[in-house]
């Protein structure tokens, strides 16, 4: 039984895929009218779940977007 990882013991090792995509690195929009790929904001296009991560930051004025005065 030592060889055994305890639940929940080591879930960094092992990155999940991110839910959104489906691991793809992908997701279709809508907007603008017709469905186009565009990059998974929630993972940065890596396929991999980013705790914590804020996928609206950017388009909240926090980024670079430009839209600005």
């Amino acid at each position: 039984m030592a060889a055994e990882t305890p639940q929940g013991g080591d879930a960094a090792a092992e990155p999940r895929p991110c839910p959104p995509c489906r691991g793809t690195g992908k997701v279709i929009s809508n907007l603008g009218g017709s469905p186009h790929e565009e990059t998974c904001p929630w993972c940065e296009g890596t396929g991999r779940f980013i705790p914590g991560h804020d996928a609206q930051a950017a388009r909240r004025g926090g980024g670079d977007a430009g839209d600005g005065p």
